[in-house]
Order: structure tokens, then sequence, then C-alpha cells
């Protein structure tokens, strides 16, 4: 019994031993998978941290962009509409620039005129390039026979004023009234068609063709359409002038229409010299004469085209 109490013993104790090893061990990888388990969840809660944090920075990247966007969309947009504005502002001064310096001058002038003569043909436009604002009127006569005289001169005058009759008249503007329709018809000097027949041709576009009478150094470039007759006038050595001055005014008719005349209208025009009033449209209506001279023949059509 003593023996085997004595081989029990040991073999209680080796049990025992065995069964604490194996409880340690147990413990020991219980331990160790709850530190792995740590391990990984705390990886995995560093590497969504990292992510959370990317992320925030790419929306916060983005929203910064976004708001840079906006801010330089913004910014072109005011910049644009500054322009536009500034351009609709520049835009209207010229517009107002150009009524007041031109349509409002020559306006106020003619009501001045219809006071003083009553109602009669006036230009409604003053065919300059330049010096609008200091057009200057005076006129002579009545309502049946008058003279309008146009200048340009330092400042604007008084209407009529003794000052304007200083300065030289860029264009007049005349009306005159005679005893019979045949009167007035053979003070304009109107040429048939038929009296160029034969005569050397010259082309001066438009389907236009101009005849060339010679003589005694003088040369005329002759030519009609509709009721009116015109004439160019030159030197026979300065040809090329006239035939530039016709072809200027066939080109020049095609945009402004003279009035129609009651019976003939006549174009006589110089091309050798512009001193004084030499480019002169005469036109007929009924025993009245129309007559209208300037210094420059695209001058004298555009105020007798605008005749109202």
């Amino acid at each position: 019994m003593r023996f085997k109490s004595l081989f029990i013993l040991p073999l209680a104790l080796l049990l025992v031993g065995c069964s604490t090893s194996q409880s340690t061990t147990k413990s020991d990888a219980s331990s160790s998978s709850a530190r792995k388990t740590t391990t990984v969840s705390k990886k995995a809660s560093v590497k969504q941290s990292k992510k959370a944090v990317a992320n925030s920075k790419s929306k916060a990247a983005a929203t910064s962009t976004s708001q840079a966007a906006k801010q330089t969309m913004s910014s072109s947009k005011q910049s644009s509409t500054a322009k536009a504005s500034s351009s609709a502002s520049t835009q209207s001064s010229t517009k107002a620039t150009t009524t007041t310096n031109g349509t409002t001058r020559l306006t106020t002038l003619n009501q001045q005129l219809t006071k003083a003569l009553g109602n009669v043909l006036l230009p409604q436009t003053d065919g300059l390039t330049s010096g609008s604002q200091q057009l200057n009127v005076r006129y002579q006569g009545s309502q049946a026979n008058y003279t309008v005289s146009y200048s340009v001169g330092q400042t604007a005058q008084a209407f009529n004023s003794k000052a304007v009759a200083k300065e030289t008249p860029y264009a007049t503007v005349n009306k005159k009234t005679y005893a019979s329709n045949q009167a007035a018809a053979q003070a304009i000097g109107h040429r048939n068609a038929s009296d160029a027949k034969g005569l050397p041709t010259v082309d001066l576009g438009h389907q236009i063709t101009g005849y060339l009478d010679s003589g005694a150094g003088q040369r005329y470039i002759l030519w009609n359409e509709g009721q009116w007759s015109l004439q160019v006038h030159t030197y026979t050595t300065q040809n090329d002038l006239g035939v530039a001055l016709a072809k200027q005014t066939v080109n020049t008719l095609e945009s402004y229409y003279l009035p129609a005349p009651k019976s003939v209208g006549s174009i006589q025009l110089e091309a050798i010299s512009t001193d004084g009033l030499r480019q002169v449209i005469q036109w007929q209506a009924g025993r009245v004469v129309y007559k209208v001279s300037a210094h420059d023949a695209t001058t004298a059509i555009k105020l007798a085209a605008s005749m109202q």
C-alpha cells in the first residue's frame, strides 16, 4: 500500500504539472491571440484613421478648389460685367455726342429758319464730316426767294448773327421762283440724253455710260440718270481727274437719292478746282428752282438728298 501511495503521489504531481502547463500554454496562447487581435484591431483602427484623415484632406482640398473656382468664375463674371458696362457706357456717350454735335444743332437752326421763312425745303443733314458743333447759318430773302448759307466757325454763333456773315460758307441752298415753268426749266440747263449721241464713251460703273464732249482744251463728261442730266468739267490734259469724279458721283448716287424733279434736274461738277461753291445741283418744281451749291461734290449730294 505504501508503495502504491508512493507511486500514485508522483503520478498525481505529474498530472497536476501537465494540467498546469497546458493551462499556462492555453493561457499564453489566448493572451497571444488577444495581443494579435488587439494589434490587428489597432492596425485597422490606424488604417481607418489614416483613411479618414486622407478623405478629410481630399474633401478639404476639393472644397478649397471648388471655392477657388467659384471665386475665379465670380471674379471673371464681375470683370466681364464691368467691361460690358464700360463698353455700353462708351457707346452711349458716343451716340449722345453724335446727336448733340450734329442733329441737334442743325435741327435748332432749321427751326429758326422755318420761323423766319415759313414752311420751306431745307437740308436735314449738314453734310459735314467734322465741325458740326460749330455749324452756323445765315439767310437772306423771303419764302418765295431765299438763300441760306452754311459755314463752320471757331464757335457756334447765334442764328443769322452779323459775325456769321464774315465766315466763308461751305454750302448754300437757294430757292428762286420764276414767272413760268418754262422759264424755270431753261434756268436749269438740263441736257437730253440724245444730245450726246455719237460722242466717244467711257464706262462709269453701275451700268452707266458717259460721253466725252471736247473742244478748245475743255472736256465735259456727260450722262443721264432718270430726269437728271449730269456733267463733269475738266481739261483735256486732265481727263483722268474728270473720269474719276464722274465715277465717284455715280457711285455716291447709289447710296443717296436726290429729290424727284417735277420736270427736270441737272448736276454740274468741276473736277479741276475746288475753290468756291462750284459743285451745283438744281431741280425744278413747277415755277420754282432749288439749287444746292457746295465746295465738294459729295457734300452737295448729301445736302440735296436730305432736303425736306
